[in-house]
């Protein structure tokens, strides 16, 4: 019931974005276990699962907003 608390959502990436870019971001707040990274048209977006619940919130509240690569990135729980 209700939202997964080890996996968030990741918008409005730059389209070159690539898996190792996010992992490095977001290493700080924990071990990432799987990052599925969807492109197409559009800003591209990924799904980022850790191991903690308590990383993923941190994640959120330390990475929503934040400017990457030119792109303010959206960071919020599924």
């Amino acid at each position: 019931m209700g939202r997964d608390e080890t996996r968030v959502y990741v918008g409005n990436l730059p389209p070159d974005c690539r898996e190792k870019d996010l992992e490095d971001i977001f290493a700080k707040y924990g071990k990432v276990r799987f990052i599925d990274i969807k492109g197409g048209r559009g800003p591209a977006f990924a799904f980022v699962e850790f191991d903690d619940a308590r990383d993923a919130e941190d994640a959120v509240r330390g990475r929503d907003g934040y400017d990457f690569d030119g792109s303010r990135i959206r960071v919020e729980f599924t």
